[in-house]
């Protein structure tokens, strides 16, 4: 129970000390930086844009279940993967309670120090254990995906609506106009 404390509190620590750090260098400041936004763009799609998954929000996951699936809007997903969470959590509370650590069940049982462990709390102690840790991938992998997918989705929505095709007269340099197709892209 100690160590579940001590874990707890050591990344607390690290989430509220540590400076967010990224991989992949920015090349501009978001934070001073005014896009143009089309006048038929919702907040919510505005919000979905300007999201960017960093790696404090990786630490925070860590923390709280679904983290990553809450910020860009998939409440439901988000719900589900920290019941998954409190699952494993649970399991290793009822462990503990019957005197044994998860800890010791699933590593120090491979090496047989320990043979009185029942083939119930074996199992309780794996699925657990692949319940917390794969919540936590899958929180931060499919909510990635989902994120690009959604941010894709709407550039791709605005960016129809600034391409035109028209046809006008084009003028030359020698005062000569002649009818022509102009294809424009506004950024």
């Amino acid at each position: 129970m100690k160590l579940y404390a001590l874990t707890i509190i050591l990344l607390s620590g690290l989430w509220l000390q540590a400076q967010d750090f990224d991989i992949y260098k920015k090349e501009k400041n978001s934070n001073f930086e005014i896009p143009p936004i089309p006048k038929e763009m919702t907040y919510d799609e505005f919000k979905i844009l300007s999201t960017n998954l960093r790696m404090q929000d990786m630490l925070i996951g860590m923390i709280l279940p679904g983290h990553v699936h809450f910020k860009i809007g998939e409440h439901k997903t988000g719900y589900y993967l920290l019941g998954a969470r409190s699952l494993g959590y649970g399991i290793w509370g009822y462990l503990s309670l019957k005197d044994e650590s998860v800890l010791n069940i699933v590593f120090f049982d491979k090496l047989n120090f320990i043979d009185e462990t029942s083939t119930g709390d074996k199992i309780a102690a794996y699925g657990s254990v692949i319940l917390i840790a794969g919540s936590y991938l899958y929180d931060w992998i499919r909510g990635r995906y989902k994120l690009d997918s959604k941010q894709n989705k709407i550039r791709y929505k605005y960016a129809q609506k600034r391409t035109k095709l028209a046809f006008s007269l084009i003028s030359t340099p020698e005062k000569h106009r002649y009818p022509g197709l102009i294809l424009s892209y506004s950024f």
